[in-house]
């Protein structure tokens, strides 16, 4: 199956400009596409992910604009055709 991705702020540095879509296997979870997203562009891994692999808790996942925290958190099973947008901490003031 296919999943669109969007990345916002500082993340869109180190992806294809162009856009990503992940090939995923069916059943692939939120964790699974944010772990495919890692092992495709490295320079992503240390901004979602910590030294022993855990996704840094600053991180929002979204599934189609919705919060995946308000779902099944990291396990949102994806379905072919789903938006997964990643949101790093926003800062400011």
């Amino acid at each position: 199956m296919k999943v669109k991705v969007e990345i916002s702020f500082s993340f869109k540095q180190d992806v294809d400009p162009r856009g990503v879509v992940l090939e995923l296997p069916g059943g692939a979870d939120v964790l699974a596409g944010m772990r495919e997203l890692a092992r495709r562009y490295p320079a992503v891994a240390p901004r979602l992910f910590g030294d022993h692999g855990e996704v840094h808790r600053h991180i929002n996942a979204l599934v189609n604009g919705e919060n995946a925290a308000f779902k099944k958190g990291l396990n949102t099973i994806l379905r072919d055709g789903d938006r997964l947008t990643l949101l790093p901490p926003v800062g400011g003031g």
